[in-house]
């Protein structure tokens, strides 16, 4: 009492509670002073003693003097003490139990409420199967231990009867059990959960078993979620005993989350049907059917709209095995659900989801399409990509038009091998290619021979290269992975077969035009490809595309970096960035006009940078047109496909009132189904001040079947393909690129916004105050003439691609600045001459100056002559002034 603090300090190592509790009777204290010690420092309870690691209660419990009611206040300081081990790893409740020393009905109580790891005494001594007097004795200590649930290593929130049955404790230890907590076995206990995994690993499984388990199941539900005493669910024990498909099937259909599980073996379920062979039980068809639901059961995506769901990773599991049966089962599942396959079974339409499934990781951070084996990659592709080869970008297309889209894809085929395509074209096998078989071997991997040969033809004929040098440039241009394009799909076949034949019929340089790529599907493939929306396509109508229809016809090409369009935008070039971009336009125009073929549709979003040499390019030939030379008997005419707003006049008409009805039925067969085409042919009014005062439309025509134009019907003679139609959107294209504001008022794709728009083009020249207005928003001079010259109302008065480009001073800076030094010396000529002729006049001026100079100088000397006369004569006669004075003079 006067220094409580000393109960608190130690004594060797022990504190002072340990000496006082001490079993020898010399050094114990008396059950007062342990008392004001535990109360001066309960702490002490749970401090152990050095030596042999006993709690206080421990020692207590030795030391056979110790008052009940001793122990019981240091059970009550420190109640975990009851479950921590004593010396040589006794429980309190054990030693109890060996009678030792008698416990009271209170103590008992106390320490059989106290949990070791979970368990209460009561289920410590029924799992560890200790006598029934043992068992007895505790559930009569604490009653209430009964109706506590606790967990096993195997089991969880299980009951104490539960383990008497499972366990196979007596009848009296069941009937106290029982009597403690009638409601246990309307729980469940073992004895029926458990008789459904006994009776999985006890009795052969074959196929008459299932009406044993099948009863079981109906009997007690919950037991096929259960685990058993070796950690399994019934599921896992049948697939372990290669248990008969019904009973497997049965176990799997009551609890699909064992499907979801990781197995003893650390395999999933699915893994060991995939790599199963057959056998009497089990029929190829009956493992596709067990693996088609395990991979149901556990996708890695919503079916609904493919966003991530939890899942165990069955679907890389299956994937990357290469068995058939794991084939079969992801053909399945991806397959429209309302399909059936080869077998009769429905789909699982998961296909439409195929792009998220391709993406999905897992645990490592792998795709799924990178860890697929060669079987399940295959099918993958059937829907994943277009055609099994494209993969498409799903998003906005690239380009859409009334009559085609255009979507960005990768090409997945088998990659080329370069080497091998080198050793094929190097015919004399001297390990390098010349020109001549560079060409022949470019197109087919769509690449430029200009790209490999630096220098021209005219420069070096017998230019080479060799293998490693061939291989490095396709590697760097064409790249080591998938390469990038674009599937242009068209509605209108005449206009697909326009695009085709414009490169197949021509010459064309890849430098200037961009190539169709060869070795595309069939035209068949394709057209079944759409029409099924493979690879996504079906997505991308829905999604994108308002479900509009989408052309069955389909071009390939390799993909640029960007349209004009685009560059336009977002890099703003400046007047010389423009020029360079006008003069590479130009050149790709004059190689078409000298191949003899009118693009017919020239505007920002048909030329094409590419990164390979970031040239531009031009795309989109399916407005083309052969230009007959005049006189010639071949038609060949404008307009079949276009884009009015960069039309010249020439191709507008005027339409008369009284043949507007027939105008709209040559053209009601061709656009009864397609809404867009309508818009674009329709006659367009123009209005002055409301009032509608003309209807103007493109000289436009239909094709027959033959490809060749029909003229009945047409109220409107048609226009000859030609160059100055091409030089006149030439000029629209550079009058954009220079003022940023479109000639026209224009749609999005480059056609006449309205009557008026139309009017305006065909009034074209006819009032030179606004056409003056016009180009004064173009700043350059030298820009401002060159369009001046291309937007020419005549079509004889533009000029050539090629006069333009070797002779305009816009695209020839070293002629403007020559003449610009000339005019300099010019200037500089005249302002001479000017001084000089000011010099000449000021000449005159002083010569007369002089002139008047030397008559006054004659007469001033007479007249001083008469003065100095005169002043003599004053001075010598007056003062007679002496010889030697008269010097001074």
């Amino acid at each position: 009492n006067a220094y409580p603090q000393a109960a608190k300090e130690f004594s060797d190592g022990c504190n002072v509670l340990h000496l006082a509790i001490d079993e020898d009777e010399d050094a114990m204290c008396s059950d007062e002073v342990i008392k004001a010690l535990l109360n001066a420092h309960p702490g002490a309870a749970s401090e152990r003693d050095p030596c042999t690691g006993n709690l206080p209660l421990h020692d207590a419990f030795k030391n056979k003097e110790i008052s009940e009611e001793i122990i019981l206040s240091l059970l009550n300081a420190y109640p975990q003490a009851a479950a921590e081990k004593m010396e040589y790893g006794w429980l309190l409740f054990e030693k109890y139990l060996e009678r030792k020393r008698k416990a009271s009905d209170d103590m008992m109580r106390e320490i059989c409420k106290v949990r070791v790891d979970g368990l209460l005494p009561l289920g410590i001594v029924l799992t560890k199967r200790s006598s029934d007097d043992d068992v007895l004795a505790v559930l009569e200590a604490y009653p209430e231990a009964a109706g506590k649930r606790f967990s096993t290593k195997f089991d969880e929130r299980i009951l104490p009867m539960h383990i008497a049955y499972e366990d196979e404790h007596s009848e009296p230890v069941k009937d106290a059990l029982r009597r403690a907590y009638p409601d246990a076995e309307k729980e469940n206990p073992f004895e029926t959960t458990y008789q459904l995994h006994k009776l999985l690993e006890n009795e052969p499984l074959n196929y008459w078993a299932g009406d044993g388990v099948e009863n079981l199941i109906k009997m007690y539900p919950e037991a096929v979620g259960k685990r058993g005493r070796d950690g399994r669910p019934p599921l896992h024990i049948a697939i372990d005993r290669i248990a008969a498909r019904n009973v497997t099937e049965m176990l799997f259909d009551e609890y699909p989350q064992a499907g979801k599980e990781k197995m003893k073996d650390g395999r999933l379920p699915i893994e060991v049907f995939a790599g199963q062979k057959e056998t009497d039980g089990w029929s190829q068809f009956s493992l596709t059917e067990m693996v088609t639901g395990l991979l149901k059961n556990d996708m890695p995506v919503s079916i609904e709209d493919g966003t991530p769901v939890e899942h165990s990773g069955s679907w890389h599991a299956c994937i990357s095995c290469s068995t058939k049966t794991a084939t079969c089962a992801v053909r399945r599942v991806l397959l429209d659900s309302n399909k059936m396959d080869d077998d009769s079974c429905y789909g699982g339409g998961f296909g439409k989801r195929i792009h998220a499934l391709a993406e999905v990781r897992d645990a490592k951070g792998r795709t799924a399409l990178g860890l697929a084996s060669e079987g399940p990659r295959e099918v993958i592709y059937e829907y994943l990509l277009f055609c099994g080869r494209y993969k498409l970008q799903i998003g906005p297309p690239e380009h859409r038009t009334a009559t085609s889209v255009v979507l960005r894809a990768q090409d997945l085929a088998e990659q080329a091998d370069y080497g091998v395509i080198f050793d094929k074209a190097d015919k004399d096998g001297n390990g390098k290619l010349d020109r001549k078989e560079l060409k022949a071997i470019a197109s087919s991997i769509g690449l430029d021979p200009g790209m490999f040969l630096k220098r021209s033809d005219a420069e070096q004929s017998d230019e080479s290269i060799s293998k490693g040098e061939f291989l490095s440039i396709c590697k760097r241009q064409l790249g080591a992975g998938p390469r990038e394009v674009v599937i242009k799909l068209m509605k209108n076949k005449d206009q697909w077969e326009r695009e085709c034949n414009a490169r197949k019929k021509y010459e064309l340089d890849s430098k200037y035009v961009v190539s169709a790529l060869p070795n595309i599907p069939s035209e068949d493939a394709i057209a079944n490809a759409v029409r099924n929306g493979e690879g996504g396509l079906d997505t991308i109508v829905t999604k994108y595309l308002n479900g509009i229809e989408v052309g069955e016809h389909a071009f390939v090409m390799e993909a640029g970096d960007r349209n004009l369009l685009q560059m336009f935008y977002q890099e703003q070039p400046n007047i010389d960035a423009v020029r360079h971009i006008l003069r590479q336009v130009f050149e790709a125009v004059e190689h078409l006009h000298k191949e003899k073929l009118m693009h017919g549709d020239i505007k920002m979003l048909n030329i094409v940078r590419f990164r390979i040499d970031n040239g531009l390019r031009l795309i989109d030939l399916d407005a083309s047109a052969k230009i007959v030379p005049p006189g010639g008997e071949e038609d060949s005419f404008a307009g079949a496909k276009f884009s009015s707003a960069i039309l010249p006049p020439e191709m507008i008409e005027r339409i008369k009132p009284g043949d507007v009805e027939a105008f709209k039925k040559y053209w009601k067969w061709k656009v009864q189904n397609d809404n867009d085409l309508d818009k674009k042919v329709a006659p367009k009014i123009y209005k002055d001040q409301g009032i509608g005062k003309a209807q103007y439309v493109v000289k436009s025509f239909r094709t027959g079947l033959d490809g060749k134009p029909i003229y009945d019907g047409l109220p409107y003679k048609l226009v000859r393909a030609s160059e100055s139609i091409d030089r006149w959107s030439l000029g629209v294209l550079a009058f954009n690129l220079l003022t940023g504001e479109s000639l026209i008022p224009s749609t999005r794709d480059e056609d006449c916004v309205s009557g008026n728009a139309m009017h305006f083009l065909y009034s074209w020249g006819t009032r030179p105050e606004v056409l003056d207005e016009v180009f004064s928003k173009i700043q350059d001079e030298a820009a401002r003439d060159l369009v001046w010259k291309l937007l020419q109302k005549e079509p004889g008065k533009r000029p050539s691609i090629t006069t333009l480009l070797k002779k305009h001073h816009f695209f020839n800076q070293q002629s403007v600045d020559l003449l610009e030094k000339l005019t300099g010396i010019n200037t500089s000529l005249e302002d001479s001459a000017k001084n000089r002729k000011d010099d000449r006049a000021l000449l005159e001026r002083i010569d007369v100056n002089i002139e008047v100079i030397k008559k006054l100088g004659i007469e001033s000397k007479a007249e001083l002559n008469r003065t100095r006369h005169v002043l003599l004569k004053g001075i010598f006669e007056p003062l007679k002034l002496k010889l030697p004075l008269l010097s001074l003079f």
